[in-house]
């Protein structure tokens, strides 16, 4: 069953336009909160989401701010209508309350895919006891230039504004990714399905440039997810699990991969692991083979639920 709603953000009452998927009988046996990436929407995350829910989970995703319908004109796609990069954080709370007080005492997991991942990741800083377990997906690697990327960002506004689309800093933030990879298709890295990659091309909602306020948070969120203090640690026994295409290029190479998991470790995290998955680009979800991904997710929810179920 799906349920379209919205909820305010609590940091400056922007509507968040939300989709949950719940199970159409049984009993609710957790709550799944997925974080989406940068320029798409939660749609795209809806055969996802029927898996889980037909698996007993209450699933719900929200468009970010500056996404989807998280906007308060169409002009405003890829406008965060914040400065530091917070508020898109913040915004994960509102989301899983409803379900939090329809389904009192189960479990709450949150998957985080891409840019999502800096949002998760920042989020775990304060919040790692809200969650029982998280699942990062093509995460984004350390990237020394982000700092000065979001200076040359911070100038560029000076002078053409924070809702400015630059070409010449989208290029600079992802215009590489294609680079490498054979064939014409443009967002290849996307995926080795090209029928997805097709179907983003094509959608009206997905692939459009950030403003430059919306790389300006971007940016931040990824110096911020890398800083190594401000970590509450509230729940160092977490469970963490990165899951990745082997030939990604957000994570980097399988080298970084590991040094993301390491970073969270050397954090305090006890339980973290990791997965690269052969022949599969960023969205593993969306690849051909992507249910053996929907199966292993489930699995270390389902190891995860269990264990929290215990405690």
């Amino acid at each position: 069953m799906e349920r379209n709603q919205t909820v305010k953000s609590p940091s400056d009452g922007l509507e968040l336009d939300i989709l949950e998927v719940l199970p159409d009988h049984g009993t609710v046996v957790g709550i799944v909160q997925i974080a989406h990436g940068m320029q798409e929407h939660k749609e795209r995350y809806r055969d996802f989401m029927n898996y889980l829910a037909s698996k007993g989970y209450a699933v719900v995703c929200a468009d970010h701010r500056g996404h989807g319908k998280s906007i308060q004109c169409p002009e405003d796609l890829g406008y965060f209508y914040d400065e530091s990069g917070d508020a898109i954080v913040e915004d994960l709370n509102a989301v899983q309350e409803n379900l939090r007080q329809e389904y009192p005492g189960v479990p709450v997991f949150l998957i985080a895919h891409s840019m999502g991942t800096l949002v998760a990741r920042k989020y775990i800083q304060s919040y790692d006891d809200r969650i029982s377990a998280l699942v990062l997906s093509g995460a984004v690697y350390k990237n020394p230039a982000a700092k000065p990327g979001k200076m040359l960002v911070n100038v560029i506004r000076a002078f053409k504004g924070d809702r400015y689309i630059s070409k010449f800093v989208a290029n600079l933030v992802e215009g590489s990714f294609d680079k490498g990879i054979a064939g014409e298709q443009k967002n290849r890295w996307l995926s080795y399905n090209e029928d997805n990659v097709d179907r983003f091309n094509a959608d009206p909602i997905c692939g459009k440039p950030f403003t430059l306020n919306g790389y300006a948070n971007l940016l931040q969120l990824v110096i911020d997810c890398y800083r190594k203090k401000g970590w509450a640690l509230k729940n160092p026994q977490l469970p963490i699990f990165f899951v990745a295409g082997a030939e990604d290029p957000v994570i980097g190479n399988a080298q970084q991969f590991m040094k993301m998991q390491q970073f969270l470790k050397d954090r305090g995290y006890q339980n973290v692991a990791g997965k690269l998955y052969e022949k599969m680009r960023h969205e593993i979800l969306n690849e051909t083979d992507g249910q053996l991904v929907y199966e292993d997710i489930y699995t270390f929810l389902e190891t995860q639920r269990k264990e929290a179920t215990l405690k």
